[in-house]
């Protein structure tokens, strides 16, 4: 018998337009701010809500920031 391999592809990182995150003021976490059960796969429940581990966490928070500073006419 042969053992054949297939070739595994890592999942494409996630589409962060959609994500929203505050700064709490730990390095390297902030606090999802989506809405509902949170499936993504850098989303760490704590306690009452999630923690965003994301590599690019820093763009995250600057677009959530720039988000909010948006007025809503």
């Amino acid at each position: 018998m042969t053992k054949t391999t297939t070739n595994q592809k890592a999942d494409p990182m996630p589409d962060i337009a959609d994500c929203r995150a505050m700064d709490i003021g730990i390095a390297q976490f902030a606090e999802c701010l989506r809405n509902g059960p949170n499936s993504c796969i850098y989303a760490m429940p704590f306690g009452y809500c999630f923690l965003c581990k994301h590599p690019n966490l820093n763009e995250i928070i600057e677009n959530t920031k720039k988000i909010q500073q948006v007025p809503i006419n």
